[in-house]
């Protein structure tokens, strides 16, 4: 198998000398770099084929440079304003020392030939490079700026708390969020978290210990907690990274962090919260690397495709999604947003808050406790001259009467709702003041959604159905009532089983069911027409189980008894 001589170059030349990696492994590392935007010592290091620490030391020997560790950097990070944070951050540098004479500095790729140019225009000849690796540099980073708020907290001079009147307790739990276990942990954590494509990070005290859980596939799984001891300063930290008040621990908080883990930029949004043995936080977890999701990425059932194709080509009119929290809502919403993304179109997103940021979108972020909500901002929308508006959700009565109001005046409006379908859709509007009339006049389409776990490919065990006639006719049962769509010929059905590769829960991954109704059809009982039998949410599910995409359980387990 040829490779690139450039790709060769990409990487220190020992591990393809020694025979750690083959052209093989090249080609296959070099594609998921590719493929993902992670670099490629990054994409080395998730593997397995080389660590960050190996990789390291082999690029420092290959170029003379120095190998530096955490313990190398200074607590207190040497400020150029030639070199903003942003930079640093996004291509892995950091300065240990700059002076008159010498400006020391380390990079985790000597490879990225326009970020050492660039660190070449500026400093010239009293530039000395070493190499480090993207976990002490990160590390090194959020140690810094740890040190830097105490020293703001403190007046930047070390005096006794009782000259500067700042709480003892607060000074505490700044020495326990500059540990080095705290930084150690949540250094783990965070990898961890990004490694099982987790969602959301939970830590949780109680009253002698604590435990923390990641969501992964919208199920909360445990992973290891900090001791007690340093569960404060983990919080802390957490508090500090996020720009909360550490020394407030008695009110909920919000706050946000941006970190730059496996060589990816993830936000994390940090909510606090007062419990009876400490405080909880939720970090929910946002992957800027994973690019905008198309209507094909979705892969919507065809007669789904064909009417949400159709609404978004309207002038104006409502599209509505439903479904509850965790369902894939806003990832459907941005899709469409993705879809009708052109220059001769403004469009204007209100969200709460913004989970994904998509040039060429106008976006908002409200903040009801002062009192910019959906209403008031939709209120200021509509004066900016939007020909499409996404509201992030219909809640009260007053959004949806502007909501439907724009959608009367020329603009294609999209919101969401809480309801459990499509149908229940038409019931919530009217419960919110909108008439009957007007919901068959502005309402182009009406889609529900929900997510459920793939079956993970590697450890899926076939069922033999002859063996188990009990699970083929409850599975025919199901058939049955959702029209009879599937052959049972080609029925596939699946045991989850579980394995190293899905972490043994037996998935890997999530499926969306659909379904889509247009607004004569809100107002029709259920199951009086057959056709759409084979066009709910509880059908889909039936085909992704006879195809063996995921197991009767876990659709069960979602949608529950009354879609089928």
């Amino acid at each position: 198998m040829l490779v690139d001589v450039a790709k060769r170059d990409k990487l220190p030349t020992v591990f393809l000398e020694n025979g750690t990696l083959t052209d093989a492994d090249l080609v296959k590392v070099t594609d998921a770099a590719s493929s993902t935007g992670q670099p490629i010592r990054a994409v080395l290091d998730r593997l397995g084929l080389v660590p960050q620490k190996e990789w390291a030391r082999a690029s420092a020997a290959q170029f003379g440079f120095t190998l530096v560790t955490l313990d190398d950097i200074p607590e207190r990070l040497p400020q150029d304003p030639r070199l903003s944070e942003e930079y640093l951050r996004r291509n892995a540098i950091v300065p240990i020392e700059i002076s008159p004479s010498q400006a020391y500095i380390a990079v985790a790729d000597p490879f990225d030939e326009d970020a050492i140019t660039a660190l070449e225009m500026i400093f010239g000849s009293d530039l000395k490079l070493a190499v480090g690796t993207d976990r002490d540099i990160e590390l090194a980073m959020a140690r810094s700026e740890v040190a830097a708020e105490a020293d703001a907290s403190t007046g930047s001079t070390i005096v006794s708390p009782k000259m500067d009147g700042l709480d003892l307790d607060t000074d505490k739990l700044t020495e326990l969020a500059n540990n080095a276990p705290t930084v150690r942990y949540l250094e783990g954590l965070f990898d961890n978290a990004v490694e099982r494509r987790a969602t959301d990070i939970h830590l949780e005290p109680s009253k002698t210990s604590a435990r923390v859980r990641l969501r992964v596939d919208g199920e909360l799984v445990e992973v290891s907690a900090p001791e007690k001891a340093i569960y404060e300063g983990v919080i802390s930290r957490l508090k500090i990274l996020a720009g909360m008040d550490i020394s407030e621990r008695r009110l909920p908080q919000d706050g946000r962090i941006q970190q730059r883990l496996a060589g990816r930029d993830i936000d994390m949004r940090v909510a606090s919260a007062p419990m009876i043995h400490g405080e909880t936080i939720v970090l929910r977890l946002l992957d800027n690397h994973e690019g905008l999701s198309t209507l094909p990425d979705l892969k919507l059932p065809a007669h789904v495709e064909k009417r949400i194709g159709a609404a978004i080509k309207q002038p104006n009119g409502l599209i509505l999604v439903t479904g509850p929290t965790g369902s894939g809502k806003t990832t459907t919403l941005h899709a469409a947003m993705n879809a009708l993304n052109e220059t001769r179109r403004k469009i204007v997103t209100i969200e709460n808050p913004v989970e994904i940021q998509t040039p060429g979108l106008q976006q908002i972020e409200v903040n009801p406790e002062l009192g910019w909500t959906f209403a008031a901002a939709l209120r200021t929308v509509l004066r900016h001259d939007p020909d499409v508006i996404m509201v992030g959700e219909i809640r009260d009565s007053e959004t949806a009467e502007l909501a439907v109001r724009a959608a009367m005046t020329g603009h294609l409006v999209f919101s969401t709702l809480h309801t459990n379908t499509a149908s229940d859709a038409a019931t919530r509007m009217i419960d919110l003041g909108v008439p009957e009339y007007l919901i068959r006049s502005v309402v182009r389409l009406v889609a529900a959604q929900r997510l459920v776990r793939r079956v993970c490919p590697d450890c899926a065990a076939p069922i033999d159905l002859k063996a188990h006639p009990k699970t083929r006719d409850l599975f025919a049962k199901l058939d049955q009532r959702t029209g009879g769509q599937t052959d049972p010929a080609t029925w596939n059905l699946v045991n989850a089983v579980g394995c190293d590769n899905c972490n043994q829960t037996g998935f890997r991954g999530r499926l969306a069911l659909f379904e889509a109704m247009e607004p004569d059809e809100l107002f029709t009982p259920q199951g009086s027409d057959a056709a759409r039998q084979l066009q709910t949410m509880g059908s889909e599910g039936v085909r992704m189980i006879a195809k063996g995409h995921t197991t009767m359980e876990e659709v069960m387990r979602i949608l529950g008894v009354r879609y089928f």
